[in-house]
Parts: structure tokens; C-alpha cells; sequence
């Protein structure tokens, strides 16, 4: 089992409307990092986080569900989130437990309703945000009618740090704003290029404005632009991911998960500008009643807060649940975990409590290091009873 410390984990829910794209962006995502050997399609129901019969004959996400990959030797887990109204509640919970949010956008339709609801949660929880302007191969989609949409409703700093090559039917690539740098896709392959000389103006335009954002987000840079006029490559790398952290600046990445177009992009910018477990600590409650924040370690007891429950077929009702937890070492007396039923307790006083199994290792991140550093994990857990008597875990 391979070892990750936690500045190299990034927990990250894809939100957004219902058929923004978000199920067939991380299966997309999937493929690209080689987690799985073929591209998974909402359509055909062989996504990886669309595994249950409803969802594949609905083809809608039902219940929140998780995913691994590495890149760029980070490992990048995927919480895939309902978008349907009826089930907003599992994106909410996925973003408590979550170090940043991949806002799904459909490319056509602009902000939507389950859109805003969404963003409204993670403002209130001060979660990071990236952008993914998905779809960008439909017809009538635009990324200019998209920014106003997304200007109108959230603001400003919702920035491109992309442009698409190409429209509708033609979008085949993007151009980096960052690196300044054009990519184009074919059968999921990327190829570097030279910026097209019909939007080297437009690029420009779009860096400066970028540029003139990140300073806009720190007082340093702000003084350091006001000097120069400009910023250094290093400056707007790093000024863009403390802006990122912060929650004051909204990168947006154009992408067309379907046609596998502008994907790897994104795996590279949630490694860059994501923030880790380290970066972001879980705020509880303690048994006296004071709220506290719980800080990342990797040497200190473990803790897991618990976000998720669903039955395991064919298991007792009460003995065998999937738990989603999330893992932290702090005291586990500073766990709030209520409503408190019998089984939540265990997980904060080790009560009844023997061991931990993965639930699924081709779809689920496994357990790190003992369970010292952060990460979303499905688990299902074992009673002290089964110990006893021998009981493998339930598959």
C-alpha cells in the first residue's frame, strides 16, 4: 500500500446543477490519471461513481460517492455529488468534509438553481472553489455568455485562467493563461503548441485581467503591481493559489468531459492551486461546549469525523454499516459527533470497535499510514463481537 503524507492529499466535491456534467467529468478525470483502463460514460452506465441501479437507469447521481487517483505523485480523492434538488443535502455534507470544491458548470445553461444553492453552502463553510466550464463542445455553448452568467451571480472573481480553442463542435483545445501556452486534445491526448495567432490578443487581454484579480486578492502583490504594473510568473503562481485558499479568488477551466478535452489541465491545477488537509482545519465542537478547530497531524491520535452512512446489502441492519469518514489526528474527545447514536460514539471512544475494512479498493481510497493523515474514506466497520468470532468483513 502506498504511503501518502498529507500535504500530498487533495479531498476535493465536484458540485453543481443536475446534468452539468459532473458524474462523466470525474470518470473522465479517472481515465486520464490511470485509475481506470477505460473511460467510464454516464449514457452507457459504466461510470465509476454511478455504480447503483437506480443511478444507471436514471442516469443521475442519487447519493453521494467517492473516487482516488494520483497525479503528479498526489493522490486525489473524488467525492461526486447529487445535483438534483431532492438531494442536495449529500453535496452539502460532501462539503464539510471536503478542502476544496470543483463547481460544475454547464457551458449552455450558465449558473443554474442547484448552482447557486451549492455555491451559497460553500461560501458559508469557506470552502476553495475551482471552476470546470463543462460541455464546451455543445451547440450554443459560449464562454462569454457563461462569464456573465457567472459575473452576474457571483461576481468578479470568478476568472478565467483559460480559453477555449475552438467552439461548439469545434472546441479542441485550451489556451493556459498561466503558462501562457496552448494545448490541444485528440483521443484524450494532449499536445503543447503555440498560443493560434487569432486569439494571442484576446489571451493577453485575458492574462492582464487575471493578473490585475490576483493582485486585487493580496495587499503585497497589490503594492508590487502598482510598481511594476505587472506581476512575475512566481508572483501570480503563488498569489493565485493563496487566493485560491482563501476563498477570494474562482479560477474557471474550460473542459468537455465527454470529449475528454481540457481535463488533464484541471488534474494539474487541483495539485497546484487545491489547498491540502494540512492547509485547512476541521472546526468541531468540544465536550465543554467551546467550539475548536481541529488541526491536520500525522503524529497525534486519530480522529474521524463522520459525514455518510448507507446499509451494506445483506448485512444486519445495525451491525454492519459503510461509514464515509474523514480522518484527523487530534484528541477524539473533541469530536462532536451528533446526533449521537450508540454506533457514532464508538468512533470517537473506540467502544465496540476493532478494526476498519475498505469497502470497495477499485473505487475507494484505502486507509493511510494507521489512519493519521487526513483523508475521505468509505469504510465498513466491525464490532468487537465479529472479532470474536471470526467474521471476515462483508463484501
Amino acid at each position: 500500500m502506498k504511503v501518502y503524507d498529507a500535504q500530498s492529499i487533495r479531498n476535493v466535491a465536484l458540485v453543481g446543477h443536475s446534468g452539468s456534467g459532473k458524474t462523466q467529468l470525474v470518470s473522465t478525470l479517472l481515465f486520464d490519471a490511470g485509475a481506470v483502463n477505460r473511460l467510464g460514460r454516464v449514457d452507457e452506465g459504466t461510470t465509476v461513481t454511478d455504480y447503483d441501479d437506480e443511478e444507471i437507469a436514471r442516469k443521475h447521481t442519487l447519493s453521494a460517492a467517492l473516487a482516488y487517483a494520483e497525479w503528479n505523485k498526489h493522490k486525489i480523492n473524488f467525492i461526486d455529488t447529487p445535483g438534483m434538488a431532492n438531494f442536495l443535502s449529500d453535496a452539502r455534507a460532501a462539503l464539510r468534509v471536503a478542502d476544496a470544491a470543483l463547481v460544475v458548470v454547464d457551458a449552455v445553461a450558465g449558473v443554474e438553481v442547484s448552482t447557486e444553492k451549492i455555491w451559497e453552502v460553500a461560501t458559508e463553510l469557506g470552502v476553495p472553489r475551482l471552476v470546470a466550464l463543462n460541455r464546451l463542445d455543445r451547440e450554443r455553448a459560449s464562454l462569454d455568455r457563461s462569464l456573465e452568467s457567472l459575473h452576474a451571480v457571483f461576481g468578479r472573481t470568478v476568472v478565467p485562467v483559460q480559453l477555449p480553442i475552438g467552439e461548439e463542435k469545434n472546441f479542441k483545445g485550451v489556451v493556459d493563461l498561466v503558462t501562457m501556452k496552448a494545448w490541444t486534445f485528440a483521443d484524450g491526448k494532449a499536445s503543447e503548441g503555440a498560443i493560434p495567432g487569432d486569439l494571442q490578443s484576446a489571451a493577453d487581454t485575458a492574462r492582464e485581467s487575471l493578473i490585475e484579480m490576483v493582485a486585487e486578492a493580496d495587499d503585497a502583490l497589490m503594492e508590487k503591481f502598482f510598481d511594476a504594473g505587472t506581476l512575475t510568473q512566481e508572483e501570480l503562481i503563488e498569489g493565485l493559489k493563496r487566493g485560491v485558499a482563501a476563498a477570494r479568488i474562482f479560477p474557471l477551466f474550460c473542459v468537455s468531459a465527454a470529449a475528454n478535452i481540457g481535463a488533464q489541465p484541471i488534474l494539474d491545477a487541483i495539485v497546484t492551486y487545491a489547498p491540502s488537509p494540512l492547509d485547512r482545519p476541521l472546526k468541531a465542537r468540544a465536550g465543554t461546549g467551546d467550539d475548536v478547530e481541529i488541526a491536520t497531524s500525522e503524529s497525534g491520535p486519530a480522529a474521524a469525523f463522520v459525514w455518510k452512512s448507507a446499509h451494506s446489502a445483506g448485512a444486519p441492519a445495525f451491525d454492519r454499516r459503510m461509514r464515509a469518514a474523514r480522518q484527523r489526528a487530534a484528541p477524539k474527545q473533541m469530536l462532536d459527533t451528533r446526533p449521537r447514536t450508540r454506533r457514532t460514539r464508538a468512533l470517537t471512544s473506540n467502544a465496540g470497535l476493532a478494526s476498519v475494512w475498505a469497502a470497495d479498493p477499485r473505487r475507494v481510497p484505502v486507509r493511510e499510514r494507521g489512519g493519521q493523515t487526513a483523508v475521505v474514506i468509505p469504510c465498513v466497520l466491525r464490532s468487537a463481537a465479529d472479532e470474536r468470532q471470526g467474521q471476515s468483513a462483508p463484501r
